[in-house]
C-alpha cells in the first residue's frame, strides 16, 4: 500500500451516521474500517467514461462477467470472514 491519508468528512446527518454504524456492526468491523472497505469498492468502480469506453471496444464475449467475477473475489480476499455463495 502507498502513501495512507486520512479523510475528514463534515456534515454527515444523524441518520446516515446510524445506517453505517449499523451495516459494520453486521459486517462485524468497526464503522471505519466499514467505510475505508465502502470506499476502496467504489473508488474500484469504472467511470462513467471508462464504462463506455470499455462497451465501445467490447466484442460480444463473456469478458465482462469474467472482469466481475474477478473484482468480487479480490473483494473476499479483503475479508477473509467472507465465503462465496
Amino acid at each position: 500500500m502507498g502513501i495512507v491519508a486520512d479523510v475528514n468528512v463534515r456534515a454527515v446527518p444523524d441518520d446516515v451516521v446510524a445506517r453505517l454504524r449499523e451495516q459494520a456492526a453486521a459486517e462485524g468491523v468497526s464503522m471505519s474500517e466499514w467505510i475505508r472497505l465502502a470506499l476502496a469498492d467504489r473508488a474500484a468502480l469504472p467511470t462513467t467514461a471508462e464504462l463506455a469506453a470499455r462497451r465501445a471496444g467490447l466484442a460480444e464475449s463473456a469478458q465482462p462477467r469474467d472482469e466481475f467475477d474477478v473484482w468480487y473475489r479480490q473483494r473476499l480476499h479483503r475479508r477473509p470472514d467472507r465465503q462465496l455463495a
